[in-house]
């Protein structure tokens, strides 16, 4: 059996975040900055890399390069306007799938370590400790802290090495996004596909989704049984 489980967030914990809720955060923040919804959308995510590689150092950054993007102003006020708004849809977001905290449960008492990798914009980092998930995790990789997203091996190494475990004994389940499945098989660990979405969760925000021939559960308790029935490399 496997001595430690390495997981993605989003699509794999967590539900990808519909298209619809995303746009109505963003309209929210761009109501807050005076800004017309649609010439900001684009602007928005033609710096989504930069959020996600923390590149502008804060959720407040990532404000603020709004601004020079647009050649705007921004209140204080509006800032912490922005945050409010931002910080709120995230904890919303950080709800778990249903059985995912069983699984996480069960992995624990068998006990396997449990690592998360997760490539993500400061809002996560700063309401993590609020999540049903944060009491399960003695390792952490938020992109946007380290500046190295997925499918960098440095990102699954520094959570292997936080762990103490080898990559020849450790598993890495996401859904996929960010060429993440095979980041870790280039890294070193087995990985396992969580294929649970369904056509009618509409459209999500998912970013370099890449093919992927190996291993699939389709649903959150086939993760506990394939790891149970699993033999190290």
């Amino acid at each position: 059996m496997y001595k430690a489980v390495l997981f993605d967030l989003f699509g794999t914990l967590i539900p990808a975040p519909s298209m619809i809720d995303y746009r109505r955060m963003v309209a929210q923040v761009a109501e807050i900055l005076d800004q017309p919804f649609e010439q900001f959308y684009p602007a928005w995510m033609s710096i989504n890399d930069g959020r996600l590689d923390g590149r502008f150092g804060s959720s407040e950054g990532d404000i603020l390069a709004m601004a020079d993007l647009l050649d705007m102003t921004i209140r204080n006020d509006q800032t912490s306007g922005c945050m409010t708004v931002r910080r709120s849809i995230t904890r919303k977001f950080l709800t778990p799938k249903s059985g995912v905290v069983q699984m996480l449960e069960k992995l624990r008492d068998v006990p396997v370590k449990i690592g998360l990798v997760t490539d993500c914009v400061y809002d996560v980092p700063a309401v993590w400790a609020e999540s049903e998930l944060a009491q399960f995790f003695t390792a952490l990789h938020f992109s946007c802290e380290t500046h190295i997203r997925k499918p960098d091996a440095r990102a699954y190494e520094a959570v292997l090495r936080q762990l103490d475990v080898d990559a020849k004994d450790s598993l890495f389940v996401g859904d996929g996004g960010s060429d993440e499945l095979h980041g870790a098989l280039r890294a070193g660990l087995d990985a396992l596909k969580i294929d649970d979405l369904r056509p009618v969760d509409g459209e999500m925000l998912r970013v370099g989704v890449a093919d992927w021939n190996g291993p699939v559960v389709k649903d959150i308790r086939g993760i506990f049984e394939y790891v149970q029935r699993a033999t190290c490399k």
